[in-house]
């Protein structure tokens, strides 16, 4: 079901962003000054529209990134039967289903400002339609998605029940961790995939650098070693590494701001990477206070049941036989 959503929409989303790169290409180019006036001026529609249908092929970008990473965390989710992941992936997809209406009324927007002008708009009155044949492709998959989660969960649903047994203490914990590295997973999007396009057509676009644009690199670079630092953090429960990662997530919100003064613009703010970054500052904010959990949880119990090596499961499987036969033994003298 992933598959076919991902092959079908990367191939559509490519043929619109093609459409919107060829009404650049007959619109003026764009001057800085005029996009950071407050005028209304009709003059300065082709201007203004060729800098929108520019993000808007960034945002088709972002958006094919949305469902390659989405078809993974998919593959993930039904490999490991993480509930909590799947039930993630549903509304995620819903989300993608609003801004992909959003990205139409936008379109709608310019196509009618264009047409008051003397510029050819043929290749986005084609992207607009097609826009629109996607948004209803991506929220009929969102609700085919929506019904395979909620059968998904339930046969999912007793899965930490297997693996923890029937304390209710390490379960908890356990439920704890799971959305702690649910969140990392989540933050491969919201943090790297985002901030990487954003730097990359902020790169395309302006010429020479400022001090901002390299503390968004130097951020950005360290993005995907930090969350696999995180994840090792609570398999091995180091306070170290955790308060590390923690320290750093608080940097990446600087960095989100930093994003969001670019993305204002007079009469034209950039609004779905605004959501993008709200989105991310969101995750940040709970992975940070999960970590914070996880923390608390450390040396209390949970570490045997998280570990990745086949030596620990291992130890711990011998650990659990122990107990077994050692209660087998009580049973026996008792009698």
């Amino acid at each position: 079901m992933a598959l076919t959503q991902c092959v079908f929409i990367l191939i559509i989303q490519t043929i619109i962003c093609s459409k919107n790169s060829l009404q650049v290409d007959l619109l003026p180019e764009t001057d800085s000054n005029v996009l950071m006036s407050t005028t209304t001026d009709e003059t300065t529609i082709p201007m203004r529209a060729a800098d929108r249908l520019s993000r808007i092929q960034w945002e088709n970008i972002a958006f094919m990134g949305f469902h390659i990473w989405f078809l993974g965390m998919a593959v993930d989710a039904t490999i490991y039967q993480n509930t909590a992941e799947i039930l993630v992936l549903c509304v995620l997809n819903c989300l993608c289903a609003i801004l992909g209406a959003l990205q139409v009324v936008d379109g709608i927007k310019w196509l009618r400002l264009l047409n008051t002008t003397k510029y050819e708009t043929k290749p986005l009155a084609l992207a607009e339609k097609m826009e629109i044949g996607l948004s209803v492709m991506i929220l009929g998959f969102a609700i085919v998605m929506a019904y395979l989660s909620y059968r998904m969960s339930k046969q999912f649903g007793w899965n930490i029940y297997k693996k923890i047994g029937a304390d209710v203490r390490i379960q908890k914990m356990y439920r704890i961790f799971q959305f702690f590295v649910l969140c990392l997973k989540i933050e491969i999007f919201t943090e790297f995939i985002v901030s990487l396009f954003y730097l990359i057509q902020y790169a395309v676009r302006e010429a020479g650098s400022q001090w901002n644009t390299w503390v968004q690199l130097v951020v950005t670079i360290f993005m995907l070693p930090m969350l696999y630092f995180a994840r090792t953090a609570g398999s091995t429960e180091s306070h170290g590494r955790m308060i590390t990662f923690i320290t750093f997530q608080g940097i990446v919100i600087i960095h989100y701001i930093l994003i969001l003064q670019e993305t204002f613009q007079p009469n034209n703010n950039w609004y779905t990477w605004i959501v993008f970054v709200a989105i991310g500052i969101a995750i940040d904010v709970v992975g940070m206070l999960l970590g914070g959990f996880c923390m608390h949880n450390f040396d209390q119990g949970l570490k045997p049941y998280v570990q990745r090596g086949v030596t620990d499961k291992t130890k711990h499987l011998d650990l659990e036989m122990n107990k077994a036969s050692s209660s087998d033994t009580w049973r026996i003298d008792d009698n």
